[in-house]
């Protein structure tokens, strides 16, 4: 990975006019339902844009097969999305060789994105599909996002994308044709290579199957109705013939994993799935997508979207198990889980990421280059770590505070009462938390005025409600001025190194998956997989916020961010990356600290609720149990380290700083 320095390029056929570039950008904002006016700090990064689309388009042109994508990490509220919108419509506008593609994470951003993108060209240019615009959506679908106020404003055939000069459409459609080397008319137009192809938000890298041994034999149910099914007469006798060694082979497969699950407490964490015998592998593989769908469509079963998706998943389980990539893990959430790496970077794509600088995933990746991008200053931010109560601290896991609406109850009455403290009336608050916890209905009282399990009053307070991993890209929250986090969304152990075997292209046999996965794993793998995903979601879901809202020069507006019981350690240490300018960390319920099991942590608490200039390293071993002799690990740890450079403390002889005494003290400077 490599950050663009103003690297000189091929020009591309396709010039980009940066003085219409900006005309038809202010006339985006002009239509927007509430005209806005184009800031100058959109400006530059609508000038990193193009020069992102330059460079891709230059890499198709000249440099085709080497992959490449073109990263833009323009922070969020920078109008990425506006400028890219309007970046295709001058394009296709000034050239009708020029085809492009525009990538939404969600069927809500597809059906905004046409909208807008339709005010600017030829409508007959254009198409959006997803499976809201297709012809004859599902009913339930229809229902679904109607009451979200989403409906799809025109139906397309998707044939007919393909001929489309511009087209909208949904990273799983994008994702589906590069997996399966189709041509949905995402990447191509008139089976030519689109020009330029814009992802808004991080791609799914890899893909994760968990499977479960009963899955497995649901499989086999099916396959083996299918066999049934078919007339008994010599022109089907190799169809049967397959699909009865196909649900033999599956039955074989699914005893084995049963085996496994049921020994597999004597033996170690992680085990690798060896499922699949050599003459079985020709087998799995010729079941596909589509033999899929002409098996249910055989046996007369009406294609249930839930059920589907299961066995397909099922059957790239198995797949990705048949190639070694596959293991059985007894840890958390227990079971079967097989990886694959999806999506290899293209020449011409570029993609919009504006926590792309956080996500180490990235640097583990062949082809991810960084387009320069302006920053972002956070000076009129406030970040307040909470440390709740000693009964709660710690314990927002599932086998504690969320495992029961009873258990959960005192927690949220405490959680609610802190808010009402630190919040006046009338204002708007976004509050994230676990979608388990919020699935309580803990947090709205049974009378609320607001028609909406998203949206509460307390106490002449308008709060709003989001779980982890919902609405990023989203500024329907963009007026509250105070964002609360609960705790933190760990990946579970198994999907980190599904992560790790998938971008880092890796069979099981080829890892030490045990030592990878143990509790205190110091691997940098797994650590930047931890890492990545915590601090991500943490600024992507802070940004919900009017923190999205960035001022002429660049300035983040006045926010107010709460970490409740987050990773206190990650947070200092990468504040100054997560938030550039912003002031030091404030604490809350820092007298709570002293509660803390671990010696090191002690040690970064006693720090933290200090206000002395000095500690002796007598009054830490006193206090924490650090031996002297352990000392310099100690300080050294990623738990001590961070508390002290964000504190300024320093180590030194007692007599250089006492004038008396042996030994040494951490002062702080």
């Amino acid at each position: 990975m490599r950050i663009d320095k103003i690297s000189p390029c091929n020009i591309s056929r396709f010039r980009i006019d940066a003085s219409k570039f900006n005309s038809t950008m202010d006339c985006l904002a002009n239509n927007y339902s509430t005209p806005k006016k184009v800031t100058e700090f959109e400006r530059k990064v609508g000038k990193s844009v193009c020069r992102a689309a330059e460079l891709a388009m230059s890499d198709l042109e000249f440099n085709a097969d080497q992959p490449k994508y073109r990263l833009v990490s323009a922070p969020t509220g920078g109008s990425k999305t506006s400028s890219s919108i309007a970046l295709l419509a001058m394009l296709a506008n000034e050239d009708p060789e020029f085809s492009g593609a525009y990538i939404c994470r969600t069927i809500e951003e597809c059906e905004d994105q046409y909208r807008n993108l339709k005010k600017l060209v030829d409508p007959s240019i254009l198409a959006v599909f997803s499976s809201l615009h297709m012809f004859n959506p599902k009913p339930h679908l229809v229902a679904e996002k109607k009451e979200i106020d989403v409906v799809a404003s025109e139906h397309y055939d998707p044939e007919s994308v393909k001929k489309k000069q511009l087209i909208i459409t949904t990273h799983s459609r994008w994702e589906n044709e590069i997996k399966n080397s189709k041509d949905l008319g995402v990447r191509k137009y008139r089976d030519r290579r689109r020009n330029l192809i814009i992802v808004d938000e991080e791609p799914e890298l890899c893909s994760i199957h968990p499977c479960l041994p009963h899955y497995v034999s649901e499989l086999a149910d099916v396959v083996s109705s299918y066999s049934d099914s078919i007339k008994n007469n010599s022109d089907n006798f190799s169809i049967i013939y397959e699909a009865n060694e196909l649900t033999k082979i599956l039955r074989r497969v699914y005893t084995k994993m049963a085996d496994l699950t049921d020994t597999s407490i004597d033996k170690a964490t992680y085990i690798a799935a060896d499922l699949i015998e050599d003459v079985e592998y020709e087998y799995i593989f010729k079941l596909n997508e589509k033999k899929l769908k002409g098996i249910l469509e055989s046996n007369s079963k009406q294609k249930d979207d839930s059920s589907y998706n299961k066995l397909l998943d099922t059957i790239f389980f198995l797949q990705s198990t048949a190639e070694g990539r596959g293991f059985h893990t007894r840890q958390g959430n227990k079971g079967f889980y097989a990886y694959k790496g999806t999506i290899s970077a293209e020449a011409g794509t570029m993609i919009l990421d504006g926590t792309a600088d956080l996500n180490k995933t990235y640097s583990m990746c062949k082809g991810m280059e960084f387009v320069d991008v302006p920053l972002v200053d956070y000076k009129n931010i406030e970040l307040i770590h909470v440390t709740p109560p000693p009964e709660f601290k710690n314990k927002l896991r599932p086998e504690q505070i969320m495992k029961s609406a009873v258990r959960a109850r005192p927690y949220m009455n405490w959680f609610r009462a802190f808010v009402e403290k630190e919040t006046s009336e009338k204002s708007q608050i976004l509050i994230i938390a676990k979608i388990d916890l919020l699935r309580f209905d803990l947090h709205r009282d049974p009378d609320d005025k607001y028609n909406d399990p998203n949206q509460a009053n307390w106490n002449n307070r308008h709060v709003y409600f989001c779980n982890y991993g919902r609405g990023r890209g989203s500024n329907k929250w963009k007026d509250c001025d105070k964002v609360f986090l609960l705790g933190d969304w760990h990946l579970p152990t198994a999907t980190v190194l599904s992560r790790i075997g998938a971008v880092t292209d890796k069979k099981v046999s080829d890892m030490n998956l045990n030592m990878l996965g143990a509790p205190r794993s110091r691997d940098p793998l797994v650590r930047n997989i931890r890492e990545s995903h915590l601090l991500t979601n943490f600024k992507q879901m802070a940004a919900r916020s009017c923190l999205r809202i960035i001022s002429d020069d660049g300035v983040a507006s006045k926010t107010k961010i709460y970490s409740v019981d987050g990773d206190q350690s990650l947070l200092l240490s990468w504040k100054d990356t997560l938030f550039p300018g912003s002031p030091d960390i404030n604490f809350v319920g820092k007298e709570r600290l002293i509660d803390s099991f671990t010696s090191t942590q002690k040690l970064a608490d006693l720090l933290l609720t200090s206000s002395q200039n000095h500690i002796t390293f007598n009054e830490i071993q006193e206090k924490c149990g650090i031996e002297s002799k352990r000392m310099s690990k100690v300080l050294s740890s990623k738990t001590v380290k961070p508390v002290l450079k964000s504190g300024n403390w320093v180590k030194k002889s007692m007599s250089n700083v006492l004038g008396t005494g042996r030994g040494l003290v951490l002062v702080r400077i």
